[in-house]
């Protein structure tokens, strides 16, 4: 497999679990009592910037990767 398509996999996966924990934000934030509420919401909130952090770097990378191909 290419290294580009490799990256390329990764990031919709990377995708697939932002778009998850979005979901799972969203249902936390309208279904839970207050106090239960702070903590889950705080605990997914920072997987969630930790997936996006992921996505950008990898991202990064296959723009890189995509430079030294056509350059």
């Amino acid at each position: 497999m290419s290294k580009t398509k490799s990256k390329y996999l990764q990031l919709n996966r990377l995708n697939e679990g932002i778009e998850e924990l979005r979901e799972v934000l969203n249902e936390i934030c309208s279904t839970l009592e207050e106090s239960e509420k702070d903590k889950k919401r705080l605990d997914v909130s920072k997987r969630l910037d930790e997936l996006i952090v992921e996505y950008m770097k990898e991202l990064n990378k296959l723009s890189e990767i995509n430079k030294k191909i056509s350059g």
